[in-house]
């Protein structure tokens, strides 16, 4: 009579085992689930633009997706300090410098594939105190999948404007972030630092004019090194 009942125990002992083996793990799901989990709308709180604290992880473990036909508002957050300084009554040349650089940043933009146009957002729409709601809104409007920022800080080393006449070297910051618009996220930013010496060459260039020119070099690298990284994340995007 032992024998049987031994059988008996061994079973349920073993079916117990079992069951526990095939529960699943709902806290282990769920992180995996939310970790290949696409958002497609904004997380974001409407009102104040703040993210709950459910919507967190949610963020933080999920992925957005740009597509394959994309317009991209392109917004300059650059302050215009260096033309009060040095231009004044050189408005062409600060024109013609700040077109360079837009059209360096849109060549950039538009030889990716997967980009169809090009949406330069006029200033009479948002200026350098708009907040990031408000650009979203606006790129929005413009029907942009992506928001472009960008931000280009330069001038030229202190010792080359005491000490120096004929000689200039300047450095260029240049900061890009990208936002998708229907999610809010910023998948993208980066940052570069660039320098230019400059040397002067003709008698009938200023010494201001030198820096500018050798700023405006060192702006273009700059920009040069932003856009191939954003070109890159552009392409290798789903």
């Amino acid at each position: 009579m032992k024998y049987p009942f031994y059988f008996i125990l061994v079973f349920l002992v073993f079916s117990s085992c079992n069951a526990v083996k095939t529960l699943p793990n709902s806290s282990y799901e769920s992180e995996k689930y939310r970790s290949q989990e696409t958002i497609t709308k904004s997380l974001f709180n409407s009102s104040g633009q703040t993210i709950s604290e459910e919507n967190i992880p949610l963020i933080l473990n999920g992925n957005i997706e740009l597509g394959d036909s994309l317009k991209v508002a392109v917004f300059n957050y650059t302050k215009d300090s260096n033309h009060n300084t040095y231009y004044g009554y050189r408005d062409e040349e600060f024109l013609k410098n700040q077109q360079s650089y837009v059209d360096a940043l849109k060549s950039k933009i538009q030889s990716s594939q997967k980009v169809n146009k090009t949406i330069l957002m006029p200033s009479i729409m948002a200026d350098k105190n708009s907040s990031i709601v408000s650009l979203r809104d606006i790129s929005i409007r413009l029907q942009a999948n992506l928001l472009l920022v960008y931000n280009i800080r330069s001038d030229t080393y202190y010792k080359y404007k005491t000490f120096s006449a004929n000689e200039t070297k300047a450095f260029a910051t240049v900061e890009i972030f990208l936002m998708d618009t229907k999610t809010g996220i910023i998948p993208f930013t980066t940052i570069s630092t660039q320098e230019s010496f400059g040397q002067k060459t003709s008698k009938e260039l200023t010494d201001s004019e030198l820096r500018e020119q050798t700023k405006s070099k060192a702006v273009l690298k700059a920009l040069e090194v932003v856009g191939s990284e954003l070109l890159e994340f552009l392409n290798t995007s789903k």
